[in-house]
């Protein structure tokens, strides 16, 4: 095993996250219609009447 220093795994490990920033969308399977839990808002009211409810009820219809 090598001993690796700290600035080189520093740097491959921020070479390797800014590549799967770059990495386009239909390569992580989003164009198969698979959406990834983490990029889902949940979103709940509590406390909402009236018209919290309302904007409650239109806003579970979009893809947040």
């Amino acid at each position: 095993m090598t001993n690796i220093s700290r600035r080189t795994f520093i740097k491959t490990g921020a070479f390797a996250a800014a590549g799967l920033t770059i990495v386009p969308g239909h390569v992580l399977g989003r164009s198969f219609g698979f959406t990834a839990p983490s990029d889902k808002l949940n979103i709940a009211g509590i406390g909402v009447g009236g018209m919290g409810r309302r904007n409650l009820a239109n806003i579970s219809t979009e893809n947040i």
